[in-house]
């Protein structure tokens, strides 16, 4: 598995070839939130985010082995920049993995062995940060109106007491306000598809849905058109406010159980490496285009 401590090891490493390493924030339990940047700071930007799901750590692998991919070929890097965000929800991984040993506060361990249930210490399964609280339904889009929302702390979909009520969600789009990226990127795991409908229309459903075709082609995910009864993600809320295009890859055969085997990382690998390149290209094409200016 892809531990946090990992992170911050591969962290350093990509430091020395050449990374531009930043913090955009805390977790619930203080741990800092890494980021890594390659390319210019000048012309279009994107980001990639992955892990915001406990359970889905292996997105975190992912993303840092595009990072070092990336640093390797960097002559070959379209103009503009890549940010790198591999561990949104470094508490939550560190709970899915080691269980209650991740937590340091005796009552705050007593509230999640309340709320795992009948699931008793085994965290394996858990999709939220540290506060039962799923941050990919804490978002101010269309918060609280999702189909598979719950209104309690849980091992997921709990939306939390308020939008953005969660220090990983509102760091997330402090940093993504602050970048003004073309385009977002989100790494989930498992069903091999990508999301991309949130609402839009005219000649931005029409971008945003070429350039998830793009994606599509790249990693041989199934497109899915269609909100699908999603609300308050990372994704929605950059279509929705920012207004710009933001995806959700999920990674990984759907068949495959949690945890979900590392053996299975290579195969994504080979039909995501060359996604971050191709998808700052295509924001570049776009741009130069002047079709339905991106960002």
């Amino acid at each position: 598995m892809y531990t946090y401590n990992d992170l911050l090891a591969d962290i350093g490493g990509l430091r020395r070839l050449g990374g531009r390493i930043s913090y955009i924030g805390w977790t619930a339990a203080g741990r800092m939130i890494p980021c890594v940047h390659i390319g210019s700071a000048q012309g279009a930007q994107i980001i990639i985010q992955s892990a915001i799901h406990a359970r889905e750590h292996i997105t975190a692998k992912l993303a840092v082995e595009q990072a070092y991919y990336c640093l390797r070929r960097i002559s070959l890097k379209p103009a503009g920049g890549i940010y790198f965000i591999p561990m949104v929800n470094a508490d939550g991984v560190s709970l899915a993995q080691f269980g209650l040993d991740a937590v340091r506060s005796g009552a705050r361990r007593s509230f999640l062995l309340q709320v795992n249930g009948a699931e008793g210490t085994d965290f394996t399964l858990w999709k939220a940060n540290l506060n039962a609280v799923d941050l990919n339904v804490n978002f101010p889009a269309d918060w609280g109106t999702g189909a598979q929302n719950v209104r309690e702390p849980a091992p997921a979909s709990y939306i939390g007491p308020a939008p953005a009520s969660e220090p990983e969600t509102r760091a997330l789009m402090a940093f993504t306000r602050k970048v003004k990226p073309a385009l977002t990127l989100s790494y989930h795991c498992k069903g091999e598809e990508i999301y991309w409908d949130f609402g839009q229309s005219g000649a931005v459903r029409q971008r945003d849905r070429e350039t998830g075709q793009i994606l599509a082609d790249l990693t041989g995910y199934r497109l899915i058109d269609g909100a699908l009864g999603s609300a308050g993600g990372y994704k929605d809320w950059c279509i929705q406010t920012p207004g710009i295009p933001a995806y959700t890859a999920e990674i990984i055969s759907a068949d495959a159980p949690y945890p979900v085997s590392y053996g299975l990382l290579p195969a994504e690998f080979v039909k995501n490496k060359d996604v971050p390149f191709e998808m700052l290209a295509a924001v570049g094409r776009a741009g130069e285009s002047g079709s339905g200016a991106l960002g």
